[in-house]
């Protein structure tokens, strides 16, 4: 079915297993018939939910009136935060505000020098916000403590104005580090950090370089009732994660997400996230599962990928991000050798032209040879669009965990990881 609404454009007729089990569609509807109630009341915020922040007013509202205090300040805001922390607004500002009313930086690592590079600058005209839901993560503590020194020296009693944390849990480390200093707290909502990118942890990022939070709102909101229709025909939410469930059932469990548009390339970061930390994990039944994301860059990865998807094993599904006003853009490639048969098909023609011919031409090669194939077309700074594909690719995430038997939500895996970290710290000392 193809959705060619005003804003994001959706082609999913050939994303579909080789063949249908009845048994496996109508186990799904069965499934979202049960689970719609439960949707229902997150949209509604009885149950709070991720389907319920396209529809909090507060959330816009507090996001913007801190990016005006913070833009009035500041030349430039430094986010201390990891994962759901920064990948959802890292995604909305690169794809939405490249050229940024005030610059965002989001240290999102601790390689120390990356950032040592990303850290440079004047203290004194940067707005320092840690992110961190439950406050007590080590990376953003790290990175928030280990640049305290500098900053109470540069700013002195200036600090606490220059200066927000983000906490679900005011009594947390960093809850604690913020009220010892005489910083704001401002209130996580009670949703996991990747989910929460329609909240004040995507939003205010946002709202500070600039992007129209009010119309990614509004493409979030209008995609969220879509997502809760009864008409399972044209859900699209629905029809995604029941070819997903079908799909993992022969075998088609990597997920590959090819983007043309270098804007649209923090969306297959945080997709990753979501698709890897919802999915990854035992179900009910205690039995391994997962669907595996994999980012690819067109056109570049053609050339180092295509061969496989195209020759190698049948386990993969394709997922197409495409700015299509990218057509016409770039520089004319010249007439001059025109002669010459290698250059003859794009002689006199824009680089955008061609980018859009290279992403035809792949993805119809993977529908001609039969892969599941589907696209998500969006316009450059279309910040509607943008909020119509994040809770579609969030309510496609739950209901094929749903399918599943699988708990969206948690991480119990990655505990351990967590404890020989701190156990590791506890054996070494500086050198």
């Amino acid at each position: 079915m193809t959705a060619d609404h005003q804003h994001l454009k959706i082609e999913d007729q050939h994303f579909r297993p080789e063949r249908i089990d009845e048994a496996l569609q109508q186990s799904a509807r069965l499934a979202f018939h049960a689970l719609l109630p439960r949707l229902q009341e997150w949209k509604s915020g009885v149950d709070p939910s991720f389907l319920h922040l396209p529809f909090r007013k507060d959330q816009v509202d507090i996001a913007k009136q801190w990016a005006t205090h913070i833009r009035q300040r500041c030349v430039r805001t430094v986010v201390f935060g990891i994962g759901g922390s920064s990948l959802g607004g890292n995604m909305l500002i690169r794809a939405l505000a490249p050229q940024q009313r005030n610059s965002v930086i989001f240290a999102d690592n601790l390689d120390p020098e990356t950032l040592n590079e990303q850290l440079q600058g004047a203290w004194e005209e940067t707005f320092v916000l840690a992110v961190s839901k439950s406050g007590g993560t080590p990376e953003t503590l790290s990175q928030f403590l280990a640049t305290l020194p500098m900053r109470e020296a540069r700013l002195g009693k200036h600090l606490s104005d220059l200066t927000a944390v983000i906490t679900e849990n005011p009594n947390s480390a960093i809850g604690q580090i913020a009220q010892t200093l005489g910083c704001p707290i401002i209130e996580h909502p009670p949703v996991g950090g990747r989910f929460s990118v329609l909240s004040i942890v995507g939003l205010l990022p946002a709202a500070i370089a600039g992007v129209d939070i009010d119309a990614l709102i509004q493409g979030a909101s209008t995609m969220a009732n879509r997502c809760l229709s009864s008409d399972l025909d044209t859900n699209p939410a629905f029809r995604m994660a029941a070819a997903q469930y079908q799909m993992n059932h022969t075998g088609r469990d990597q997920s590959i997400q090819m983007y043309y548009g270098d804007r649209l390339s923090n969306v297959t970061a945080w997709f990753a996230q979501l698709w890897a930390e919802s999915l990854g994990k035992r179900n009910h039944s205690g039995a391994r599962f997962g669907l595996t994301p994999i980012a690819s860059r067109g056109v570049t990865d053609q050339h180092s990928q295509l061969q496989l998807y195209l020759d190698g094993p049948k386990n993969k599904q394709f997922t197409f991000l495409n700015d299509p006003s990218l057509a016409n853009q770039g520089a004319e490639i010249p007439n001059r050798f025109a002669n010459l048969e290698a250059v003859a098909p794009f002689a006199g023609r824009r680089w955008g032209t061609l980018f859009q011919a290279e992403f035809f031409g792949t993805r119809d090669t993977l529908i001609n040879r039969g892969e599941p194939v589907r696209t998500f077309s969006l316009r450059s700074g279309d910040a509607v669009a943008l909020g119509e594909l994040i809770i579609l690719l969030e309510m496609e995430t739950v209901l094929t965990a749903a399918f599943f038997g699988i708990d969206p939500f948690d991480q119990p895996a990655v505990e351990e990881s967590k404890i020989l970290t701190r156990q590791f710290l506890k054996t070494r000392t500086n050198t």
